[in-house]
């Protein structure tokens, strides 16, 4: 209900008033970008997965659907990042040469573990039911790591897209999730230029749309918008690229400014959304800066779990972290569909943000004065109005009441400083039930004997009604007698947790019309709880990548020589801080070989060891093992087969049919003889080296050794290279195509030279005529177009004044024949057919 002492309590904080300090002007006649929604940069929902690795299900799936539900709720996130899934552990493709053609029997697709994905429809349903539409993109994860600095993936832009295309395809059909966007490489470096990324998106787009998919790329994720910069203005100007992106992204680790605003200005000459899509705990003032300087329409507030809801120690509850709050103040009530609209102030320490939805608008002000402004606001609608407020470093937020607005009224705000954010949003309803934000326990998991514990909470009440608080046991072992302190408090002690097991505690606030309530998860161990081994494999030099899988699998490399070294890798995690020990061994190598294995380290939550001296052929297999004091080792094995030096792909021919066309032709046949020295599994590519102006070929099986190629509609010289891969080398070649506009017989010089040439184009013989039989030859060179003399003598012609060259002998293509008449020098193109 609304409060009835708000014109007390709220006075100083809100009021209609004539005059005031600063001064806030909203137009809602000028628009920005429209607000597609916010995410979660941690991939599959950042904080889901230490739970659901390190608990059992029966607590793991209820802490991380509450989780999510928080972060819907509270924070309002309507998108995440996932994983690509699929793509092999291996290093392997999911198809037998052919990119189009996808073996479903290669697909991993326990990439994704069923229980992870199960927390993506929750997360999908939840927005959903909300009446917003979800959004989801995929990005390179472990699997893809382990082939995408291969050739075979780098260079082969139908490989790559088929990595992504079939992770969105299994996706769909299998949770019915849709991928709205893919991202090519994750912050693309080095050899991963803005060619190799419009390549892979043009590769793609049309291949996702012939499976029926409505993703689009975003582009180019680099890793500040000045690197993203960068890679956008070489292909500016690539209008098929454009068609198939769907944002402008990046992440913010570096130079932002003024790059934000030139991809922005960018992205709506082009009609495409801008976003940022990974930041390292953002602030209140970066969420700012994105959303006026990048335009952006999709931000990311996060990167991992604990720069969102910070997990207590026994993963069972979160806490807000310390910045949480004041995105709050904006992402919780900014809908996706709002627009943002112009906010105009005479004070440049205010960052004001205003925007509009359905008639309705919500202002949002960080105050970077060092105290409290008094603040002068205009250009709101009538209606009733909420405002609540998050100081910095706070881990919750104030409401201060809701308020009339009539129609023309000018409204004071004081606005607390020292970079604080108020907003004034919409209120609707006649009683919004409590908000709980905090919610937890201390510490987060016993071990006996020890059998006590605190329980908190904290709540907000947009009304800010009074509010009752009340703690229950919900369950509890078989035999145990949880006593609960003070139950009417917002924090308590709770003791007689002196069975082991899972304690659920439930907390419930009431303003005495509505309730809301959490549950509070708290286990109880008998001994210290283990340590859990997560993905292990290898670490290998490119081209390789990274090689992982689960720990109950083999995970198994392959490498070739002169590749003889491997860093050793295994996932560790352990609720009580990992103090353990582990060691990488040597189980077996092949014979005369001479592995060498340095000492184990625990660096970066996993286990390493550098591996060298693999000079032999043959499998190498390793071991890590983790003494765990109370329970049995854990151990998981790895294995890696390394291969002798191969040799690159052969490209023996490559025979275009026809090799000339002669329009309205435009359609050639490009068949491709290869082979591998040593048999192994060939992909093939082909591309356009050089075409003349406005022509625009098309190929109807790109990915083949055997494709027509049409759209052969300009005369001139059409250069196709094929590129051909094993899994590490590449070989290419040239085949030249030639378009004539006519045939048959030409005069080579103007009518006073006398002289003509035919059949043009020629296959076995060119003949030479001479109009006036007094004249000779003394004479003659064919070269071809790259000026260099195929063929040439000194000749007379026959009393018929002509002569025939055999031409049987000369490649396919474009040649320049030169005869001496007389004491002229004459020079005409002819064209060398089959």
């Amino acid at each position: 209900m609304k409060s009835k002492s708000f014109c007390l309590l709220l006075f100083p904080l809100i009021n209609i008033c004539a005059n005031a300090q600063e001064s806030i002007t909203i137009n809602s006649g000028m628009q920005y970008q429209t607000i597609e929604g916010w995410g979660h940069g941690g991939g599959i929902l950042g904080g889901c997965g230490g739970p659901f690795y390190m608990l059992d299900s029966s607590i793991a799936n209820p802490v991380n659907y509450q989780m999510l539900d928080y972060l819907i709720d509270d924070l309002g996130l309507t998108g995440s990042r996932t994983w690509e899934v699929g793509p092999r552990i291996d290093g392997t493709g999911m198809d037998n040469g052919d990119c189009d053609s996808i073996d479903w029997s290669k697909f991993q697709s326990n990439t994704l573990d069923p229980g992870m994905a199960n927390y993506l429809v929750y997360f999908k349903d939840r927005i959903l039911a909300e009446g917003y539409q979800p959004s989801f993109y995929s990005s390179p994860g472990y699997p893809t790591h382990a082939t995408d600095q291969k050739p075979w993936i780098m260079f082969h832009p139908g490989e790559r897209a088929q990595q992504i295309w079939a992770s969105a395809l299994y996706m769909k059909n299998t949770y019915d999730i849709d991928i709205n966007y893919d991202v090519i490489y994750n912050e693309p470096y080095g050899n991963i230029t803005s060619t190799i990324l419009a390549d892979d998106i043009k590769a793609l787009g049309p291949r996702a749309t012939s499976q029926g998919l409505a993703t689009k790329s975003q582009y180019a994720e680099a890793v500040a918008p000045e690197n993203d910069w960068n890679f956008i203005t070489p292909v500016e100007n690539d209008s098929e690229l454009w068609q198939y992106v769907g944002r402008l992204s990046y992440h913010n680790y570096g130079t932002a400014d003024p790059y934000r605003a030139y991809i922005r200005d960018f992205g709506i000459s082009k009609g495409i959304t801008t976003a940022q899509t990974e930041m390292a705990n953002p602030t209140f003032d970066d969420l700012y800066n994105d959303l006026t300087l990048g335009g952006v329409s999709y931000w990311e507030v996060a990167y991992s779990s604990s720069n969102t809801l910070v997990p207590n120690t026994g993963l069972t509850s979160f806490t807000p972290s310390n910045t949480f709050f004041r995105l709050h103040q904006l992402l919780h009530y900014v809908r996706p569909g709002a627009i943002r609209i112009d906010a105009t102030t005479n004070d440049a320490m205010l960052h004001v943000l205003s925007f509009s939805s359905n008639g309705e608008i919500t202002t949002v002000i960080e105050n970077t004065n060092a105290s409290s402004t008094t603040i002068h606001l205009t250009g709101i609608p009538a209606g009733d109005y909420g405002m609540s407020q998050s100081l910095p470093g706070g881990t919750l937020f104030t409401e201060f009441g809701i308020h009339t607005v009539g129609a023309g009224d000018t409204i004071t705000i004081t606005a607390s400083g020292g970079t604080a954010v108020t907003t004034l949003y919409p209120y609707s309803g006649s009683n919004h039930a409590p908000d709980i934000m905090t919610f937890s326990s201390n510490p987060g998991y016993l071990v006996l004997p020890t059998s006590n514990a605190s329980l908190t909470s904290s709540a907000s009440d947009a009304e800010i009604d009074a509010l009752t608080y009340l703690w229950t046991v919900w369950s509890q072992p078989a035999g145990a007698n949880a006593i609960i302190a003070s139950p009417a408090s917002a924090s308590t002690n709770v003791s007689g947790l002196t069975f082991a097991g899972t304690y659920v505690f439930n907390i419930d606030v009431s303003d005495g019309i509505n309730s809301s309530s959490k549950k509070v998860f708290l286990v109880v161990y008998p001994v210290d709880p283990p340590p859990v081994l997560g993905t292990t494999g290898f670490r290998i030099a490119a081209p390789y990548g990274l090689v992982f899988g689960l720990p109950t699998d083999t995970t198994h490399a392959n490498i070739e020589l002169p590749t003889s070294s491997v860093i050793l890798q295994a996932g560790i995690a352990d609720i009580t801080g990992f103090s353990g020990t582990g060691t990488w061994s040597l189980l077996s190598e092949p014979g005369g070989a001479n592995t060498l294995i340095d000492s184990t380290i625990y660096i970066f939550v996993s286990l390493r060891a550098n591996a060298t001296n693999m000079t032999e052929p043959g499998d190498y297999v390793f071991q890590i093992n983790v003494t765990n004091p109370g329970y049995a080792d854990l151990t998981a094995v790895i294995k890696c087969t390394v291969h002798p030096a191969s040799s690159a792909p052969v490209i023996n021919s490559i025979i275009p049919s026809p090799a000339i066309l002669t329009l309205p032709t435009s359609t050639t046949l490009l068949t491709a003889v290869t082979s591998d020295p040593e048999n192994d599994l060939l992909r093939h590519w082909w591309v356009v080296k050089t075409i003349p102006a406005g022509a625009h070929p098309v190929f109807d099986h790109q990915g083949r050794g055997v494709t027509n190629v049409s759209g052969l509609t300009v005369a001139g010289t059409y250069i196709f290279t094929l590129r051909c891969f094993d899994d590490l080398h590449e070989t290419t070649q040239d085949v030249t195509v030639l378009v004539s506009e006519g045939t048959g017989i030409k005069n080579i010089s103007s009518n006073d030279e006398g002289v003509e040439i035919y059949p043009n184009p020629v296959s076995d013989e060119l003949n030479v005529q001479l109009l006036n039989c007094t004249d000779e030859f003394s004479i003659l060179t064919i070269s071809n177009s790259l000026g260099q003399v195929v063929m040439g003598k000194k000749t007379m012609s026959d009393q018929s004044g002509a002569i025939s060259i055999c031409t049987e002998s000369l490649p396919v293509g474009i040649y320049f024949l030169k005869i001496q008449v007389n004491e002229k020098s004459v020079v005409e193109k002819f064209i060398k057919d089959n």
